[in-house]
């Protein structure tokens, strides 16, 4: 049980990490594409809140795919799917009235670039495991069974 425990540690921790790089990324991108068009200032700097908001959030969205995707074994694909889409909105939403989050100019890009990365991730993680069962007849979310 250990050692199934720590692998599923690692993988949500893999898939959490990627989250927040992707964020981090699109925050980016879309933030100067927006600013080019707006003939608006971005600069090129996260505050400390979004880090700490988008590092808490992505382990919290990784953790529930990762569950969703290995333990829940008695409910379809797709209820599984939709109980974790539910957890992401319902993460957004709490996001968006953090008053450190909410005060900050380009707040709502972040919210976005968040969950557009979750979205991104977590569904090539539900497919990859959704393909894995089909072939194998076994569910897991860990990444390097499932890839």
């Amino acid at each position: 049980m250990g050692k199934i425990s720590k692998s599923l540690d690692l993988s949500c921790r893999a898939l959490g990490s990627a989250m927040f790089l992707g964020t981090v990324f699109l925050y980016m991108v879309i933030g100067s594409i927006f600013a080019l068009v707006s003939r608006e200032s971005f600069y090129y700097h996260i505050p400390f809140a979004f880090l700490i908001q988008g590092i808490i959030k992505s382990m919290v969205i990784s953790f529930v795919w990762t569950l969703c995707f290995s333990n829940i074994k008695a409910w379809g694909f797709f209820k599984r799917y939709l109980l974790a889409l539910m957890v992401l909105v319902v993460l957004a939403v709490i996001s968006m009235l953090i008053p450190l989050i909410n005060g900050v100019q380009w707040f709502a890009i972040w919210i976005i670039s968040g969950i557009i990365s979750s979205l991104i991730f977590g569904t090539a993680v539900a497919a990859s495991s959704n393909m894995y069962h089909k072939k194998t007849g076994k569910r897991s979310a860990l990444l390097w069974e499932i890839i």
